[in-house]
């Protein structure tokens, strides 16, 4: 600011017209500040533009001046709004409009709507200034309007100060959380001597409370350097986040990415030339298994200075050309900050165009029907005001919100501070589907080592693939987000073992809580054994229900990569019935699926098949819940 501050000042002077006629005290002191501008001597400027005033209240240059001054130099917006609004009140016409624009700036971010409307409502009649300023107004007075209508309409909620131990820097904004909720990575942004720089920092919960924020990591953080607005992803394992260089006089801004093994993070690499262009590209957000990429950008081909795009990663890591969110969600104005939630079918993101309360407002919107997004929703007020809302992320049972927000001070605004709260989100303004997670261990059964391996996420209605994430290569720990009111397969896979099948059905399970699900892999052996858990047929009888399919697939494909082996397919029913029926019922039932495998290229030669009825079960069958582990297929290495 105080770089550019001078020509603004010169350019200003250069443009009085004449002083109007005053005592001659005060034009002594008039053009003495003129020297002291020349001289970029501010403070003694603005005593001697002062000291005009006070011999000749009515000296509307001086009172010009000091408005000026105000605005540009020591940011005293009460001082602003006293002397240009003095120039008004001796001047209706005064000869320059800005003097209408900058009270109405003003008094916007200070949220009088009322005087800011007053003051912007007569700037814009001056149709021969300059466009940007005429438009940017314009919305101004859309804002105006808009938070005179919906403040009496609060959203109920209870803002609560992330505690000391976290909030303990001036500046500290756009926070991520884990799935599991038990870390906190946001951005700090500290003075180094005359400058600014941000880094990662990250807080850890203990006994339920946030612990002491501390630097990230010495691979990602790099003195004098700015890194910051990062998304971490479901696990924990992935950061994706922006480091900013200076050019010339221009940040340039890249995404770079960086991964966890055991406690240790990776040297951040770039995302390489598809993600970042010669423009600005900032503030990602990263889907659960780290696959898809939102973030802002100023590229070309966009509809406005900062726009929202995704990315998607291919099955090789490559992330694809972004893709434009469209002209509902991205305008003329600014759309930055966006989080994607968990479940992937509700955004947030902050804008400085679309209704709200001035500055940067949070607003929201749902993926449709169609795959697209519904046009967005200022989250409200007070959760949006007239200071700066720049960034939300929400926990992934849609329970809770987190946020940075500006913050008012006492020495008038001059020091900008940004703190981290959290609160309870209402539902007006809530997620469109829920998630959870499941977490745990992947082990060797043989020596209970922890061993990396895939884990993949099939939704069983549809077949496709929602997340592959890998156990930790170190400490064997993984984690997948759930989506409520799905039904899902988990596989856990590793070359030269048995793979491991779960299932989580969440269209009819009445609890949706979190998973603690620790997987032990059998080296393939003689006697090693899979249970198919996602095999399904109708009660009583043995064709395969088609969700069957993504699990019977995974098994084609385990034969086919261990062509040497051959296998016994095994049927078990519960003791309910008789057992010469539930015999012939297992029977038929393993029969399905060695003609399911038979039919997908695995040699009939390679497979036996056998019913064992009741005779083997695994569970009591006492109840449903028993009952139902006993009623399986099994597949057995010979």
């Amino acid at each position: 600011m105080l770089r550019i501050f001078p020509i603004v000042i010169l350019l200003l002077i250069a443009s009085i017209a004449k002083i109007s006629a005053q005592s001659k005290k005060a034009r002594k002191q008039y053009d003495i500040a003129i020297e002291q501008l020349k001289s970029r001597k501010w403070d003694d400027a603005i005593k001697s533009f002062e000291k005009a005033v006070s011999i000749a209240p009515d000296f509307i240059d001086a009172h010009y001046q000091l408005g000026i001054l105000h605005k540009a130099y020591d940011r005293d917006m009460g001082g602003v709004k006293t002397h240009f609004g003095k120039v008004i009140s001796l001047d209706s016409n005064f000869k320059n409009p800005a003097v209408w624009r900058v009270l109405g700036e003003v008094y916007m971010h200070e949220g009088n709507y009322f005087e800011a409307k007053k003051h912007l409502s007569k700037y814009v009649t001056f149709t021969t200034e300059p466009k940007n300023y005429l438009e940017k107004c314009k919305r101004y007075l859309v804002h105006c309007d808009y938070a005179a209508t919906h403040m009496d309409n609060p959203v109920k909620i209870n803002p609560k100060f992330l505690p000391s131990q976290v909030n303990k820097h001036t500046k500290q904004y756009f926070p991520a959380v884990t799935a599991d909720e038990q870390q906190l990575v946001f951005t700090v942004r500290e003075r180094i001597g005359f400058q600014e720089f941000e880094d990662i920092y990250i807080s850890k919960k203990i006994n339920g409370e946030w612990g002491f924020a501390e630097p990230i990591s010495d691979a990602i953080n790099s003195p004098y350097v700015n890194e910051g607005t990062c998304s971490i992803s479901a696990d924990g394992k992935t950061l994706v986040f922006t480091i900013c260089t200076q050019q010339g006089n221009n940040n340039n801004c890249d995404l770079f990415i960086s991964y966890k093994q055991g406690n240790e993070w990776s040297k951040p690499k770039s995302m390489g030339q598809t993600i970042n262009s010669p423009f600005w590209d900032s503030q990602p957000s990263l889907s659960p298994d780290g696959k898809t990429i939102f973030f802002s950008s100023r590229r070309p081909g966009g509809y406005g200075e900062e726009d929202i795009w995704m990315s998607k990663a291919d099955e090789n890591g490559h992330w694809g050309l972004p893709e434009n969110l469209g002209d509902l969600v991205n305008t003329s104005g600014r759309e930055v900050a966006p989080f994607i939630h968990p479940s992937m079918s509700t955004l947030y993101f902050s804008s400085d165009y679309h209704p709200g309360y001035g500055s940067f407002d949070l607003f929201i919107c749902y993926k449709d029907t169609m795959n697209n997004w519904t046009e967005p929703k200022n989250l409200g007020y007070p959760i949006n005001t007239h200071l700066e809302e720049s960034s939300i992320f929400i926990t992934a049972d849609g329970k809770k919100a987190y946020f940075s927000a500006e913050a008012t001070t006492k020495d008038n605004a001059k020091t900008e501070r940004y703190f981290l709260y959290e609160f309870d989100l209402p539902q007006e303004v809530g997620i469109k589907q829920k998630s959870t997670y499941a977490k745990g261990t992947v082990y060797n059964k043989e020596d209970n080592s922890p061993i990396e391996a895939n884990v993949e996420l099939i939704n069983l209605r549809t077949g496709k693939v929602e997340s592959i994430v890998k156990s930790d290569k170190i400490n064997g720990q993984y984690l997948v987000v759930l989506n409520e009111n799905s039904h899902y397969g988990l596989f856990v896979i590793r070359q030269g073992y048995m793979y491991k099948s779960h299932t989580f059905d969440f269209e009819t399970e009445t609890t949706f809580d979190p998973v603690n699900l620790d997987v032990f892999l059998e080296p393939i052996k003689k006697g090693a054994m899979i249970t198919l858990n996602n095999i399904f047929f109708e009660t009583g009888k043995y064709k395969l229900d088609k969700k069957s399919f993504s699990e019977l697939d995974r098994l084609v494909n385990f034969l086919n990569q261990n062509q040497s082996l051959k296998v016994e397919i095994s049927g078990h029913t519960d003791n309910i019935g008789m057992k010469q029926n539930n015999m012939a019922l297992s029977t038929k039932r393993a029969e399905s699926v060695v003609d399911y495998l038979v039919e997908n290229g695995i040699p009939a030669e390679r497979i036996q098949y056998k019913g064992y009825g009741d005779n083997l079960p695994v569970a009591p069958n006492d109840e449903e819940a028993s009952r139902k582990l006993n009623r399986r297929i099994e597949c057995k290495i010979l």
